[in-house]
């Protein structure tokens, strides 16, 4: 029995995007929507394996139930890979994708700067991102904090930052195939009361997109505890950080110029 490489938020049970920890995308969705993530290394081109926490739930309550009830047990050990079905798998780069357009509609508060993470799989751009938008500014602020007699706090946040995309990382650039054939086969065994009980439909109709949008909620309401009516006031704050971002990565990019011309002495010649 295998489950999902990597558990997302309920589909259904207990709550519609229910959450309760950080691990895993949920943590990787708040820290790129907050801003704090500004670099992460996945491959576009591979699929995710992913599967609702309430379906792996179910499955591995389902799997031992339907062995026990054969009368004869089989030769070879059945496998389940309890993960997505093959047809509702997407690549990361759509996740990506989506995810960047549901953050612009449900962002979450007070984000510490406009949320737009290079995703790239160039270890060494990685890296020479990390040293600059993650380290550089919590130096930064950490010396402002303590400047102020105020307790410093961004240097730790980066170290658990750094902890975690160093093991989702060995995830988002691998290549996973994993069938669900037989984890797919127990639904259709399971009598119409009990596929009340114990949701594993893979024909699902709910959409990839639906589904992010139940993840970027449950990650508001039940890990940020941020309250929907503050959601037009983030939406505010978001577009103030866009327009800052603009003209600070205008002037950062101006000055890189400036200096460049100056330095091989094209501008004296101008």
């Amino acid at each position: 029995m295998q489950t999902g490489l990597l558990v997302s938020p309920a589909a259904y049970e207990p709550l519609q995007g229910w959450v309760d920890n950080l691990n895993g995308p949920t943590g990787l969705m708040i820290g790129c929507g907050k801003g704090v993530i500004r670099s992460v290394l996945v491959n576009k081109e591979n699929k995710a394996e992913v599967i609702p926490v309430d379906y792996a739930i179910n499955g591995l309550i389902v799997i031992p139930y339907e062995f026990n009830k054969q009368a004869k047990r089989p030769a070879d050990v059945p496998v389940y890979n309890i993960t997505n079905a093959d047809f509702r798998k997407r690549t990361m780069g759509n996740i990506v994708e989506i995810s960047k357009r549901i953050n612009k509609e449900i962002p979450f508060n007070a984000g510490l700067w406009y949320p737009d993470p290079c995703v790239t799989t160039n270890e060494f751009y990685h890296k020479f991102n990390v040293a600059m938008f993650h380290w550089l500014p919590a130096y930064l602020i950490d010396f402002l904090m303590l400047i102020l007699g105020q307790k410093r706090f961004m240097l730790r946040v980066q170290q658990k930052i750094s902890t975690g995309l160093g093991v989702l990382q060995f995830f988002t650039l691998n290549p996973w195939v994993f069938t669900s054939d037989n984890y797919a086969g127990l639904w259709n065994n399971l009598t119409e009361e009990d596929k009340k009980i114990f949701n594993m439909d893979m024909n699902d109709t709910h959409t990839e997109e639906e589904y992010l949008y139940m993840c970027a909620r449950g990650a508001r309401k039940f890990l940020l505890k941020e309250k929907d009516e503050d959601i037009p006031k983030a939406r505010l704050h978001m577009r103030i950080q866009w327009f800052v971002d603009v003209i600070c990565k205008t002037l950062i990019v101006g000055a890189f110029f400036y200096y460049l011309l100056k330095w091989t002495g094209v501008l004296a010649m101008i």
